[in-house]
């Protein structure tokens, strides 16, 4: 046997088979799971992996495994029939965990690498600020309230500067006023004299009246003035704070649209980093892409010589899958057991029904579980949606093909899948309720509908993940 081939361990007799024919240069059996009425293989008995592996030495080998082919067929009887070879990972190849799909140039990894790592840094910062929003500017408010302030404290000073001013005009008006009453009764030498003195007084007290008059008027003028610029100060103040509060609404606005931004950069950030760890994982295999976990390739999209795309190829697991979806109080007062809820995720989806709810944890949030059908499901997020419609009437099958284990009813159904061999008819087990019970009836609620052919009897034992044949009752 070489590197592991089952073909090979067959043709040694390590694994049991159902020979057909054999001669020096090949070996022919049945399949172990045949998907055709006549299914067998051919195999050389020298190791050749594929087509890709045929060489001028080994071709003739392979001519003589179609010669068999056609002489075997010839002899069965059969007139019409396809050949197929899987040649290479991507044409649904079973692979094993750490089974090598593609080995990479080393130095194109590390460059891949870098920029991957510097665009993830790049999302992260920029997720940051989106985060962190910004805030309105208010300089210009604070300034025009200071300006205010000191306009305030100017007309004060004005009108403090002013009253003085003025009772000083009027201390000197009562001092001359004064002095001409003083000259009006005091005793003089002869009466020329005292006119003369009287009439100095006056003047001083004319002087005087002048002075406080336009004291009076400076004070007003300058108080005026001052309550102008601080009116004016007041109202360039109410302007900045109604121009600040206008900033801040649209500040605002941007920043509830940067947050919901961030949530989408966040996102990318997050596939980001899973193809980062990809590609870290590649490069410190030295440059090596292995099979993550056992499956079947479903394609491998890779070119020798040429730039890897984005998505290699799908890996489907040979193991199913379960998606657990949260659902709050509202959704989960929507579904049931056997509710059929859309799933998808990449490449992949399907129907499948809830098989369970869990009960609602201290947030009031229902865990509901399904088992997905093969495909290229990976381990992660994936999208779930339902439509609910008014409420189903039950349907009423033999009470046959209604099963019970222990969690809970369930019917089996046939459901068509696309392989590489073409459409086959698989069983799968679909959850159901029983609303009713007759003698030989059973009304049951799930996710049945007109198209889910139910089976109600088999000539063997049923499965769910059997391939099987429709045999029409009538």
């Amino acid at each position: 046997m070489k590197n592991d081939c089952l073909f090979c361990a067959i043709i040694d007799g390590e694994i049991p088979s159902k020979k057909m024919y054999e001669d020096e240069q090949c070996y022919a059996f049945y399949d172990i799971e045949p998907q055709a009425p006549v299914h067998f293989l051919v195999v050389p008995k020298a190791h050749i992996c594929c087509a890709n592996a045929i060489t001028a030495d080994n071709s003739g080998v392979v001519a003589h495994c179609f010669e068999v082919i056609a002489k075997i067929c010839r002899e069965l009887g059969v007139e019409s029939y396809r050949i197929v070879n899987n040649c290479g990972d991507q044409a649904g190849q079973t692979v094993k965990a750490g089974d090598t799909l593609a080995v990479f140039d080393a130095a194109e990894v590390d460059r891949a690498v870098n920029a991957k790592r510097a665009a993830l840094q790049q999302a992260r910062t920029q997720a940051a600020q989106q985060t962190a929003g910004d805030t309105a500017d208010p300089y210009a408010a604070q300034l025009a309230q200071q300006q205010l302030e000191r306009a305030y404290e100017e007309t004060h000073r004005i009108y403090a500067d002013g009253e003085e001013s003025v009772s000083r005009a009027q201390t000197k008006r009562d001092e001359a006023a004064a002095a001409l009453e003083k000259a009006r009764n005091a005793g003089y030498a002869d009466d020329a004299e005292k006119q003369a003195a009287v009439e100095n007084a006056a003047a001083a007290l004319e002087a005087a009246e002048d002075a406080l008059y336009s004291a009076q008027k400076a004070a007003e003028d300058a108080n005026n003035a001052a309550l102008s610029a601080a009116q004016s100060a007041e109202d360039n103040r109410n302007t900045a704070l109604h121009t600040l509060e206008k900033e801040q609404e649209t500040t605002e606005k941007q920043n509830a649209l940067d947050r919901a931004a961030a949530a989408v950069t966040a996102s990318d950030a997050e596939t980001l980093q899973a193809e980062l760890d990809a590609l870290l994982a590649v490069q410190q295999a030295g440059g090596t892409l292995t099979a993550p976990s056992d499956g079947t390739l479903v394609s491998l999209d890779l070119v020798v010589g040429q730039p890897s795309p984005a998505v290699g190829g799908q890996l489907a697991a040979d193991a199913d899958f379960t998606a657990e979806i949260p659902l709050e109080e509202s959704q989960a007062n929507l579904v049931s057991v056997g509710t059929v809820l859309h799933l998808s995720q990449s490449r992949a989806s399907c129907d499948a029904a809830v098989q369970s709810l869990s009960a609602p944890d201290e947030n009031g949030t229902v865990t509901a579980k399904c088992t997905l059908s093969k495909g290229a499901w990976c381990a992660g997020a994936a999208n779930a949606s339902a439509t609910v419609q008014g409420e189903k009437r039950p349907c009423v099958l033999p009470a046959s093909a209604v099963h019970k284990d222990n969690t809970g009813c369930y019917v089996l159904a046939i459901e068509q899948k696309a392989t590489i061999l073409g459409q086959q008819n698989i069983v799968v087990s679909l959850p159901v309720t029983v609303v009713e019970t007759g003698d030989t009836t059973a009304a049951v609620s799930g996710a049945l509908d007109a198209d889910t052919q139910v089976i109600v009897s088999s000539t063997r034992a049923a499965q769910a993940g059997d391939r099987v044949k429709i045999h029409d009752a009538s």
